[in-house]
Order: structure tokens, then C-alpha cells, then sequence
């Protein structure tokens, strides 16, 4: 994916992973971030550490390559390379697409082993972010947490927890805590995903 203006900034978050104590268990997932929709470097930083810390309580340390927006500075190699089992791309978008169900804020493109390519719907989620009673910003980063979620475990939905098709007031409660993540064994499977996918890799 070609931009006029791409750049990495590697934001390493800390491993405060619930029920992973030791920080040698995580494994690193990154995110190529292209923002399309013009948000802010402030909402940006408020999305990227949601998604992080929602992420990090089932393993899975996040590196963000800012590849275009307000957080891109120069051309990097890590925005050009292509995706891989634990390197993604992720697009913030100024609209849904036509083909989008009314209430959709993300998509993900996968098959039944997961992906590498996922969308946030920007004004979706502005829209649906008071019914849930929190910020946008925080919402979007539940959202990008979401989409992120299938390209590890496919496509399917879960009854509870981050991967829940349609999140219920009890969820958006949770998420205005930072509670809602996936399930301990979404977890499981995410991450020797990305263990796997690490060390074919030979690192």
C-alpha cells in the first residue's frame, strides 16, 4: 500500500497483561496504521493505547507503524513490507462502504484461519459512541481490538467478551472500565498464532 507520506513510530507497550505475568510470554503482534479519516495525534494515541492495553491482557504486546496520519513522520521500511501472520494492516476510514450493514463500525477481511487486513468505520463509530456512553476515541480502539481479533481467530463471534457480534450494555459498561477482552482462550489461540508465526520466521 503506497502513501505520500509513511513512517513507523514503534510504540512498544508494557506487558501488564492480565494473567501473564511474566513479560517473556507475550508475543509481539504489529500494526501497520494508516488513517485516512484525518483524526488527531491525540485521538490516534488515545485509540492505539486502547487497543494495545485491551490486547496485552491475553498476551499479545502490540508495535504500531504509524503509516500515514498525523503520527507519520518519515518513509520506513516497516510500513512497506508486506502482511504476515503477525504483521497486519489496519485502515481508518472516513466512511462505511456501501456493502456495510447499518450498524458495522470495522471490518475484517478473513477466512477461516484469520487475515491481514482490517477496517474502522470513523463516523460509525462517532455515531454509535454515546449509546455506548463512552468517547469515540475509546470506542474506535475497542473496534480496531475487534477486527484485529478476527485477522487472529477468524471469522466467527463469540457469546461473550471482546469477539461478541453485537456488544450489549453490559459490554459497553465493561468497556468503559477497559474490561472487555477476549476470552481466555481467544487468547490462548491468538497468541501461539502468533508464536508459530514468530518463529517460522526464525526470530
Amino acid at each position: 500500500m503506497n502513501t505520500s507520506k509513511t513512517a513507523v513510530a514503534m510504540v512498544w507497550m508494557a506487558a501488564a497483561a492480565i494473567g501473564y505475568g511474566a513479560p517473556n510470554t507475550n508475543q509481539t503482534l504489529v500494526i501497520g496504521l494508516y488513517d485516512y479519516a484525518n483524526l488527531s495525534a491525540k485521538e490516534i494515541g488515545r485509540l492505539t493505547e486502547t487497543a494495545a492495553m485491551v490486547l496485552a491482557d491475553s498476551g499479545i504486546q502490540v508495535a504500531w507503524a504509524h503509516c500515514r496520519g498525523a503520527l507519520a513522520a518519515t518513509p520506513a521500511a516497516a510500513c512497506e513490507a508486506g502482511p504476515q501472520a503477525n504483521r497486519l494492516v489496519v485502515r481508518l476510514l472516513p466512511e462505511r462502504p456501501r456493502m456495510s450493514t447499518a450498524d458495522a463500525m470495522g471490518h475484517a477481511a478473513v477466512d477461516a484461519e484469520g487475515g491481514n487486513y482490517a477496517s474502522v468505520f470513523v463516523p460509525a463509530v462517532r455515531a454509535q459512541a454515546p449509546g455506548f456512553g463512552v468517547s469515540s476515541d475509546l470506542l474506535m480502539g475497542y473496534v480496531l481490538a475487534h477486527e484485529v481479533g478476527h485477522c487472529l481467530l477468524g471469522p466467527h463471534h463469540s457469546d461473550t467478551g471482546l469477539m461478541r457480534g453485537g456488544w450489549n450494555r453490559k459490554d459497553a459498561v465493561e468497556i468503559s472500565r477497559l474490561g472487555l477482552h477476549l476470552t481466555k482462550e481467544q487468547g490462548r489461540k491468538a497468541a501461539a498464532k502468533l508464536a508459530a508465526a514468530e518463529s517460522a520466521s526464525g526470530n
